[in-house]
């Protein structure tokens, strides 16, 4: 193969981001003069589904003008909190809650109306499921973004959300390999470390992974994280140790993707484009190269001088460069590429979508204790406010929902509370992706002993901090700030919903030890 070839297919590699609701011109030229293989978008490209699908028609025709191959144009929908296409379409609720109601087609009817939705723009790559075991209360970056904490409940689940994903013509993607669940790092942040023993990885974080490869899922994504039981020098991402036993002892012949290369447990630790030679000599074969043109072009080049001196096999760049041509051949992306805008109105964000994710936030509502005559709420006044400073815009959200209902409720400041009488009630709203005591928010907070009203708190996110209220707080559990959950918290808190979803993660009371069991599947 020519140099120039093995330039080309050592691009198709590259997976990048730009800014913009148009095609950028430093995205453009990698297209037209480098070739790069794929393209994510984010919040930052995205004002409508119809602007999303002239966007991936632009970005495949310049692709398809230029001679190139078509791009695989993926993004992170995951539901909950990662999602990048809201307003218009489809929001569902996070991993936790689909957790919470403990349903297999339950979660395939979200994956399918996601899939639908996101091929319907021309997105064809769904970043997830999440399959992730998020068995560490103090887990800052996953939360609700998992399952839950039981191995075998993750996999069951993110196993119907890949096969339902790739049944509607979307490649699917479990993540972060080979699990992010235990750390108390964010990964955007710094590097964790997984510590566990062999044994225990075994157990519990590489389960729901097997369960995704025998799903047959079309993508896995690393995690950038060290286990120095499977590898203690390297993180994940760049480790050919922990990328082998995907592909050679588990025989996964997909798509192995890397983490964002811009995220710090990478970029304080290595250039740009030594942390692509690495991933690239480990076995991933898609670099998701986010962040600026100079480190993009940096880790392009990088890659191309690492073939052309021969550190890196031309072998190793034509296994990769064949799955993803595979990958693009699966999707039918050579024989159409673009999508009809004027088919989108009909196929995202239509009622029947909408409803299945009112259903699935119904299912996942779950209460966990009822409190002092809390919930359902008594008659009378409701004050709103929110304890968490990631939820702060929840407590207007609730309170129209409840106005909608008949109720009196008003979003109120916490500091404006301490006098409240037993007219009514309140309720205060918890977010946090994990559970530690600092999570509530520092400043004016609430002494809820000292309220006389009954009180109700409704978590949307992890329930973690519930288990720090007083035993006489109402608490109720709904896994995220998403308008179908916050429609399901409104009903519970007015009787009109019987909550039935059960807790997929354990809460520990303050002082006591953490339970044993890996929770219910």
């Amino acid at each position: 193969m020519s140099p120039d070839a093995l330039a080309d297919l050592a691009a198709q590699l590259f997976m990048v981001d730009f800014t913009g609701h148009t095609p950028a011109s430093d995205v453009v030229r990698l297209i037209e003069h480098d070739g790069i293989g794929g393209i994510i978008v984010f919040v930052k490209n995205i004002a409508s589904p119809r602007q999303v699908a002239s966007l991936t028609n632009s970005l495949q025709e310049i692709a398809a003008a230029s001679g190139r191959p078509p791009l695989l144009i993926s993004a992170d929908q995951e539901g909950g909190d990662v999602v990048r296409l809201r307003e218009g379409a489809t929001h569902f609720p996070s991993a936790m809650a689909f957790g919470a109601a403990r349903s297999e087609a339950l979660a395939a009817a979200a994956a399918g109306v996601t899939a639908r939705e996101l091929a319907a723009v021309g997105i064809r790559m769904n970043l997830a499921p999440d399959v992730d075991v998020n068995n560490n209360p103090a887990n800052p970056v996953i939360g609700v973004r998992s399952f839950g904490e039981n191995p075998a409940l993750v996999g069951r689940l993110g196993a119907a959300v890949i096969r339902a994903t790739q049944a509607s013509g979307v490649l699917a993607t479990a993540k972060h390999f080979p699990g992010h669940g235990d750390t108390s790092i964010d990964s955007h942040l710094d590097l964790p470390v997984v510590a566990h023993p062999r044994a225990r990885l075994e157990a519990v974080e590489l389960p729901p992974f097997r369960d995704a490869v025998r799903a047959g899922v079309g993508a896995v994504m690393t995690a950038h994280a060290v286990y120095p039981a499977l590898d203690p020098d390297r993180p994940a991402t760049i480790s050919p140790v922990v990328l082998g036993m995907l592909r050679e002892q588990w025989g996964f012949s997909g798509l192995i993707v890397t983490d964002s290369m811009a995220m710090q447990a990478i970029t304080d630790r290595f250039s740009p484009g030594e942390a692509a030679v690495l991933a690239v000599l480990a076995g991933a074969d898609v670099i998701l190269a986010c962040g600026e043109i100079a480190a993009q072009r940096e880790a392009l080049d990088a890659v191309r001088r690492a073939v052309s001196a021969g550190r890196i096999p031309a072998a190793r760049i034509e296994e990769s460069a064949a799955r993803i041509r595979a990958a693009k051949q699966r999707l039918g992306l050579p024989e159409r590429a673009t999508v009809s805008v004027d088919r989108v109105d009909g196929a995202v964000g239509i009622p029947a979508h909408l409803a299945v994710a009112e259903h699935a936030a119904a299912a996942a509502a779950t209460l966990v204790r009822s409190g002092r005559e809390a919930i359902p709420l008594p008659p009378g006044p409701v004050a709103i406010v929110s304890l968490t400073d990631d939820a702060n815009e929840v407590p207007e959200r609730l309170a129209a929902a409840l106005r909608e209902a008949g109720r009196d409720a008003t979003a109120a400041a916490p500091d404006r509370l301490g006098g409240m009488r037993a007219r009514g009630a309140l309720v205060v709203v918890l977010g946090g992706r994990g559970g530690r005591r600092g999570d509530v928010a520092e400043g004016p907070t609430l002494d809820l002993t000292r309220i006389s009203a009954p009180v109700a708190a409704v978590s949307v996110g992890a329930p973690y901090l519930l288990a720090h209220l007083p035993r006489d707080v109402g608490c109720l559990a709904v896994y995220g700030a998403d308008p179908p959950s916050v429609r399901a918290a409104a009903r519970v808190l007015t009787g009109a919903l019987q909550p039935r979803g059960r807790l997929p993660v354990t809460l520990i009371e303050p002082g006591e030890a953490p339970a044993e069991t890996l929770g219910e599947p």
